[in-house]
């Protein structure tokens, strides 16, 4: 985690990821938020995991595409694992070294969640891949958009982009071990994991990780 003393400028970039199950409106929001930073002059940029680099986009269709039981909870941890590692040193990093402010959909949390709780690995397993390999660097702030899973489900199976679905085959049960698994992320992780309701619509939702965002940098308009 970045050391927070750009309360007034930022000294170092700040690392901001947005978390939560399918469909709850991340990509929406991280366009909102990135268009209301960059109006208050914040250099920006948006990345999105698994991806985030080309040779992660490329490896991101076999992760999130095709037959459900593709691969185990094991496997997925390693490949998201190597995915982040190269993430953090092609994009994150550099960024951050840049003074810019990172959104990314998805990093930790989710691989804590999706492979961990609901996946039954153990989570100290998980925790010594990240603190290992992807230099335990976690989020200044998370994001969680809390929202029931049958809403969220529907919303997936209504938008336009069919190929990337694996995870919503698995059905409402799993969807929401999700969703309590992210509950249980907040409620162990309090300072850094805020929750936002997402069943409000994008507008209210938007002015709310707004208000967030501004007290931790001390944006005052």
């Amino acid at each position: 985690m970045i050391n927070n003393e750009h309360k007034t400028s930022i000294k170092k970039g700040l690392f901001i990821s947005f978390e939560g199950g399918e469909g709850v409106g991340k990509s929406t929001q991280i366009k909102l938020l990135k268009k209301f930073l960059s109006k208050k002059n914040y250099k920006v940029i948006s990345t999105r995991e698994p991806g985030g680099t080309n040779e992660g986009e490329y490896i991101r269709k076999f992760l999130v595409s095709g037959d459900k039981n593709a691969w185990d909870s094991y496997s997925e941890a390693l490949i998201f694992n190597a995915l982040r590692r190269e993430h953090i040193n092609k994009l994150i990093n550099p960024a951050i070294q840049n003074s810019e402010i990172i959104l990314c959909d998805r990093y930790v949390d989710s691989t804590i969640v999706y492979q961990g709780l609901v996946g039954k690995i153990d989570e100290q397993k998980l925790f010594y891949l990240h603190d290992t390999y992807c230099y335990g660097l976690y989020p200044d702030l998370t994001l969680f958009l809390h929202l029931n899973p049958t809403i969220g489900l529907d919303r997936t199976n209504k938008r336009n982009n069919k190929n990337e679905n694996r995870f919503e085959k698995l059905g409402l049960d799993y969807h929401q071990k999700i969703l309590d698994g992210f509950n249980i992320l907040y409620k162990k992780h309090p300072k850094r994991i805020v929750k936002i309701d997402a069943s409000e619509n994008k507008e209210i939702i938007s002015d709310n990780i707004n208000y967030h965002v501004s007290e931790l940098l001390n944006i005052n308009d």
